[in-house]
């Protein structure tokens, strides 16, 4: 049974912060809709005019119903319970570093010294098997799954300031657009650290349980690739150049219209001269085999004093892609086989993108496998096996045909 006077108070900072429709909607069906200029969390963007005796004006009701409803279709808007977390800072890379864990747990073991917890105690109030501790000093790779990192917020009885720090260190926060989420932004808020409150109060309103379901001990077994301090090194590289476009593309695919882009990596390609469009509409004309991407491929092969069949080896390619390559017109290999040339010829940033160019592809920084190919470009790393060790880690597809 929920304490009436904590459901009181979980319903008023619902009513003042939540802007997830299902909680309208809620509260709609019992007769009681809400009025939004209750909503706290919209009052620095829709004040009007402060009066010397206090009082406030707001922009019109109906103004305000509208913002509402574009927050809560639109995910470019960011609803983050609570305010804005501190960035990750330089010790905190050196640390990363030095250590071989990733910021998520350096973070999450400096807050168990502070507060004085054991991972024993941590692990018995967040209703978690102990060996995510395990996991969490020893796979630099493991970040837990959100409903984990919710629990672990409870057990180690954060405040919302602090349950944002944490969870800014693997790029998730509390959403006032997600009912579940406000209230453990509630409980969090007012420290109430017990997760059988925290389900009574899930419960009360219809919701799911907070409970914790990852199976830690199949990852225990997981080992990283042999060189780590490279992987610290590309771990880095990827957080100064990824572009994570992840989020905006699940909701473009839920209907929701913006426009996004993720800038290219590395010096620009070459951009075709003159000339060279002019042989190709005559190519077109007169039903010659050759194309920009073939045309540039034989040349650097000619340049750089190769034979195909260096290339080819080199790269780990069937002959019969190069032979497709040289003598089918309208044929043009995956982006994968053609950074794998690159590759194989130790292209620089500029060869490489524009070798790619040719073939309509180009380096993005909203792909975490072109980031990690940029990083062995910029830093004359050519070994395929190596990358490809790296790509496997970082679950991203290899490079080959």
């Amino acid at each position: 049974m929920i304490n009436p006077r904590i459901l009181a108070k979980a319903t008023l900072y619902l009513e003042r912060h939540c802007l997830d429709q299902r909680w309208f909607d809620y509260r709609k069906k019992l007769g009681r809709p809400i009025d939004f200029r209750q909503i706290e969390s919209l009052k620095g963007s829709i004040i009007l005019n402060h009066y010397p005796d206090g009082h406030t004006d707001y922009f019109d009701y109906d103004w305000v119903v509208e913002y509402v409803k574009t927050i809560q279709e639109n995910d470019t808007f960011i609803t983050r319970l609570g305010k804005d977390p501190p960035s990750i800072t330089d010790d905190e890379r050196a640390k990363m570093l030095e250590t071989h864990r990733n910021y998520f747990a350096n973070y999450l073991f400096d807050l168990m010294k502070q507060k004085n917890f054991t991972e024993a105690e941590v692990a018995a109030r967040a209703r978690v098997d102990a060996v995510i501790f395990t996991l969490l000093r020893n796979n630099k790779r493991y970040i837990p799954e959100e409903r984990t990192t919710f629990a672990l917020l409870f057990g180690l009885e954060l405040s919302l300031a602090e349950a944002n720090a944490l969870m800014e260190r693997m790029r998730i926060h509390l959403s006032e657009k997600v009912w579940e989420e406000v209230i453990i932004g509630f409980c969090l808020e007012n420290r109430i650290y017990n997760l059988a409150t925290l389900n009574g109060l899930l419960k009360h309103y219809g919701l799911a349980p907070l409970k914790v379901t990852e199976d830690f001990s199949a990852r225990l077994n997981e080992k990283p690739p042999s060189d780590s301090g490279l992987i610290d090194r590309i771990d880095l590289y990827i957080e100064k150049n990824f572009q994570d476009m992840s989020g905006l593309e699940e909701a473009s695919e839920r209907g929701i219209k913006f426009s996004y882009s993720a800038s290219p990596l590395g010096e620009p390609a070459e951009s075709p001269k003159t000339f060279e469009v002019i042989i190709r509409k005559l190519k077109d004309k007169i039903g010659l085999a050759g194309s920009f991407f073939s045309d540039y491929l034989f040349k650097l092969i000619k340049q750089k004093n190769l034979s195909e069949v260096d290339v080819y080896k080199a790269a780990h390619l069937d002959r019969r892609v190069f032979s497709k390559i040289r003598n089918e017109r309208n044929y043009m290999p995956a982006k994968k086989t053609v950074l794998a040339i690159a590759f194989a010829m130790k292209l620089d940033f500029k060869e490489t993108n524009t070798l790619l160019a040719r073939a309509g592809y180009f380096l993005s920084s909203g792909r975490k496998e072109d980031v990690i190919a940029a990083y062995f470009i910029e830093n004359q790393i050519y070994d395929l096996f190596l990358i490809n060790e790296v790509l496997d880690y970082y679950e991203c597809p290899l490079l080959g045909a």
